[in-house]
Parts: C-alpha cells; structure tokens; sequence
C-alpha cells in the first residue's frame, strides 16, 4: 500500500507539472487575484499596522509579490523566512527595497536583515505588534485543511511553537490545488490551516484537526 510520504511526492509532481505548464500572462493574472482575495483576507484578521508572516513566490510557485506590495503599502509589518539549521525558520522584516541572498539550506533566495525566532515574533519585538497571521506556501490543500509543503517541514515546525495558540493561517494555492477531503495523506508532524488564499477567493477550510 502506498505510504503517505509516496502519495505526497507524487501530488507534488502532479502539481508542479501544471504550474510549470502556466503561461506568463495566466501568472500575471493569477498574481493579481491572490493580491485582492489575499488583501482581503489580512484586513480581516490582522489588526491595523499588525504582524504577519509571508513569503515570496517565485518561478512557478503562485505570484506573492504583488500582495506584499499592497499589504505593505497598508502599512503591516510583514515578515519572510530564513531557513535555519534544525529545519527550524527565523523571521525577517520584509521592505520593497530588501535585499536577498543565497539560502544556506534550500534552493531560494532569502531576504536580508535582523532575524526573528518564534518567540519573538509571538512576543512582539522591535515595535512590532505579536504576531497575528500566518500567509504561507503550499502545493496543494484538502478541504479539511490538510497541507502538502515542499517535503522539508519547515512550517509544520513552525506551527508546532505555537500549540493551541496558533495565529491565523492561510496557505496560497492555484484554484484546482484544493482537493477534496482526505485527498491530502496525514503524517505525525502535519499542522492543518484553516484558510486556502487562489486567484479566484478565500476558502475557509474545515481544519478538524
């Protein structure tokens, strides 16, 4: 019987054929979607000039950029991850004019800056608000909130600090990445989300965790 780490590696190579089979004009227009509906989406559930996390969506991945653009415009404090030893993410402010450099540990570009842990990020640090939100990648989702990452574990980590206090949470997918319930295998370090951010809307999941 296939095991859900195979079921898994196999959703991802299923989805990351037809991202990469996206034309630039079906991106751009993608972009723009995930900027309203994921817009939207942080006004409701971060305070005014409040704290969330984010990350850049680069190649084939859903475009993020532009929703940096205007949740910063807002005037949120935005902050994008650094890959740490451990698999374990730290935490740096994100500005238009940041600078990016070479991760040590996974094939991206990281922005640079002061890092944040967790525990600053729940405390509040540097003038920032605690955290409130959480904006984060994935290749697919079930409608039960389950995750398919990029197969590191960084985020469930992540989550993990938080315990029953997680912040609120919605993973940035294309339209047909939202399967159906159960689609999505569970493994013991998996944290579900409780919203999926497309082109086309927010839909909040079921997330029985």
């Amino acid at each position: 019987m296939e095991d859900a780490a195979e079921r898994k590696r196999g959703l991802r190579a299923e989805v990351w054929q037809r991202r990469r089979a996206m034309t630039p004009d079906q991106r751009e227009a993608a972009g723009a979607g995930i900027a309203f509906h994921g817009f939207a989406w942080a006004t409701s559930n971060v305070p005014e000039r409040g704290t969330l996390t984010a990350y850049l969506g680069l190649g084939a991945e859903p475009p993020t950029l532009p929703l940096l653009g205007r949740l910063h415009a807002r005037g949120f404090h935005l902050l994008l991850p650094i890959c740490e030893p451990e698999r374990q993410l730290s935490w740096v402010e994100w500005r238009p004019d940041i600078s990016y450099e070479r991760s040590r540990f996974a094939p991206l570009q990281e922005p640079v800056g002061p890092r944040l842990d967790a525990r600053a990020l729940q405390a509040g640090d540097g003038g920032r608000p605690p955290l409130a939100a959480i904006l984060l990648p994935a290749t697919a989702l079930d409608a039960e909130g389950r995750r398919v990452g990029q197969g590191g574990g960084y985020y469930d980590r992540f989550l993990a600090q938080f315990g029953d206090e997680t912040p609120a949470t919605a993973a940035i997918v294309f339209d047909a990445e939202i399967l159906p319930s159960g689609d999505v295998p569970d493994e013991p370090l998996d944290r579900r989300v409780g919203a999926a951010i497309t082109p086309s809307g927010v839909r909040h999941l079921r997330n029985m965790a």
